[in-house]
């Protein structure tokens, strides 16, 4: 079973690989976002630092953010609304393969084909500009270590919540609208919006208790060195409990969407 995932991985990954002309307009459209966020929040940064966050952490969170943008952008997977609006899931039904596992790897596979495709002639950019507005080089080799590993629990869990989407769509029958509900409210909880560093503290005392920030700004204030070592492993360690925690619940909403389901009345 474990190899017939890998093989749905492996064909979604290629797939998406395949797109490269989308994977061009969407690195100069993740530039531009890029520019514009950096002279926004410089606008409203009225010193250099605001709690220990300096105005050069805040261009490279900026850019990793736009570097990993199709990692931490919660969706769905382009079958699946499909699927389930139209009626198609009940061939589904049929095969010997756990749907809430079959979508989380298709679009697992689409997000890393994306990624790949995209976030390295940013970085390049990004690193090349002027140094106030640049991508600055990791705060040291273990928090480069630790970035790439909370990145890649990031990207599972930004899946795991894609999935909420999903069973939304069996209530709601609108792929469109559950997935743009699910993505604004991540994206404006885990800092994709505003960095949670310039948030009012109060408002990060509790944005700290949610799983969104676990997403993409943990592992960019780690690389920055605004989080240090000791609480990056501990705050990874968290991110590893919240993803369990998601993707189990997702399955059990999913399983029960499943025993409801209605295709045309039968």
């Amino acid at each position: 079973m474990k190899n017939t995932y890998v093989s749905i991985f492996k064909m979604q990954f290629k797939g998406e690989l395949q797109y490269r002309a989308k994977a061009i307009s969407g690195i100069a459209t993740q530039f531009f976002w890029g520019i514009m966020y950096i002279y926004l929040y410089m606008a409203f940064m009225s010193s250099d630092t605001i709690d220990g966050f300096t105005i050069t952490q805040m261009a490279s969170y900026i850019w990793l953010g736009q570097a990993f943008f199709a990692l931490r952008y919660p969706g769905m997977h382009k079958d699946a609304g499909y699927e389930i609006t139209n009626g198609n899931i009940c061939y589904k039904f049929t095969r010997p393969i756990n749907l809430y596992n079959q979508w989380y790897t298709e679009y697992l596979g689409e997000k890393l084909a994306s990624t790949l495709l995209r976030f390295l002639p940013i970085i390049i950019i990004s690193i090349l500009l002027p140094t106030k507005y640049s991508l600055s080089m990791p705060a040291n080799f273990t928090a480069f270590i630790l970035f790439l590993i909370s990145l890649i629990i990031g990207g599972l869990l930004c899946v795991a919540i894609s999935m909420y989407s999903v069973y939304l769509t069996f209530i709601t029958l609108s792929p469109k609208g559950t997935t743009t509900i699910v993505a604004t409210i991540a994206n404006l909880l885990g800092g994709a919006i505003i960095p949670i560093p310039l948030m009012p503290t109060s408002i990060q005392s509790i944005l700290n208790f949610l799983p969104f920030r676990y997403i993409s700004d943990l592992p960019f204030r780690i690389y920055i060195g605004n989080i240090g070592i000791s609480d990056g492993l501990v705050q990874i360690a968290i991110s590893i409990v919240w993803l369990i925690i998601i993707i189990v619940s997702g399955k059990l909403l999913i399983k029960n969407a499943l025993k409801k389901t209605i295709i045309q009345g039968g």
